[in-house]
């Protein structure tokens, strides 16, 4: 999804959506919740979780990919290669030798 087709939420005003018996988001018909996001957890449940405000809200597909896109999809990325060697022992008892690397992305 392309950043001119993202929703718009009139400014972001929040109205409660608590779901005081498990702490969950949860948006009812009509409710809009907004927040910063805490917290991205990408293997919970069936397609990720995201937490707004430290509460949690279980992603479908379609917001999972919305997600990855808007974030991701886009951005300046940049990749380093360390030059120096490190290792480490499997659970196969092998040592195993790697050139560490980072990724860093360019603030907009």
């Amino acid at each position: 999804m392309a950043a001119q087709d993202q929703p718009d939420f009139d400014g972001f005003t929040a109205e409660s959506t608590d779901d005081s018996r498990t702490g969950w988001i949860s948006v009812g018909p009509g409710e809009t919740h907004t927040g910063e996001i805490t917290a991205y957890r990408p293997y919970a449940g069936d397609y990720g979780v995201i937490e707004v405000d430290g509460r949690p809200f279980s992603l479908n597909k379609t917001q999972r990919d919305t997600l990855i896109a808007t974030l991701v999809v886009g951005k300046q990325v940049g990749l380093r290669s360390s030059d120096e060697q490190e290792s480490f022992e499997n659970s196969d008892g092998e040592t195993v030798t790697y050139y560490p690397t980072q990724i860093g992305f360019k603030d907009d």
